[in-house]
């Protein structure tokens, strides 16, 4: 009887450890269940000038979306919209999900490359043409099929030349 009782013990403390494991495993795997999409995306935002005004309310650029592997649609960017150099970009894709993006750049940092200096008119306010801006994004939300984004960041560049506004990002996306 003492033999049974020991192999009882035994296999009730390998079958703990066995549980104990696995729910380890399980709550150290939580956190990493956690999906990254890598995005490559371009906005354009024709913003008109003198003979051509902007179809977008003041304050704001508005355009046209193409988010690879999650979609098309269009964007609105609400300049200051999330505080100093922050710039609020909602994307609203043809399916009619959203994702917030905050863009930080200051707008006072945008610069002509090159030699290509004051010249030109870019009808922006700004001499010089072209003119670049280098901006960062963080994703702080979503809706539709992005309601459960739980965030992400990416880089991107600026282009403003005649009377068009062409941003180029690419980064990543956080899903649950």
């Amino acid at each position: 009887m003492t033999t049974f009782r020991q192999w009882t013990t035994k296999e009730i403390h390998a079958l703990a450890r066995v549980f104990g494991t696995s729910a380890a495993l399980l709550v150290l795997a939580g956190p990493s269940l956690a999906e990254s999409t890598a995005y490559h995306a371009t906005f354009i935002e024709p913003y008109g000038g003198p003979s051509t005004p902007s179809a977008c309310a003041p304050g704001t650029s508005c355009g046209t979306a193409n988010v690879s592997t999650l979609g098309h649609g269009s964007t609105v960017v609400y300049f200051l919209g999330c505080g100093a150099d922050c710039h609020l970009r909602v994307i609203t894709f043809d399916d009619g999900s959203e994702i917030l993006m905050n863009e930080y750049g200051n707008l006072a940092d945008f610069a002509s490359p090159g030699s290509s200096g004051s010249n030109g008119y870019i009808g922006f306010g700004l001499p010089g043409n072209p003119q670049v801006l280098q901006v960062t994004q963080k994703i702080v939300g979503g809706s539709g099929r992005f309601a459960n984004v739980t965030g992400g960041s990416g880089v991107g560049t600026v282009r403003v030349a005649g009377g068009v506004a062409i941003i180029t990002s690419a980064g990543t996306i956080t899903t649950p």
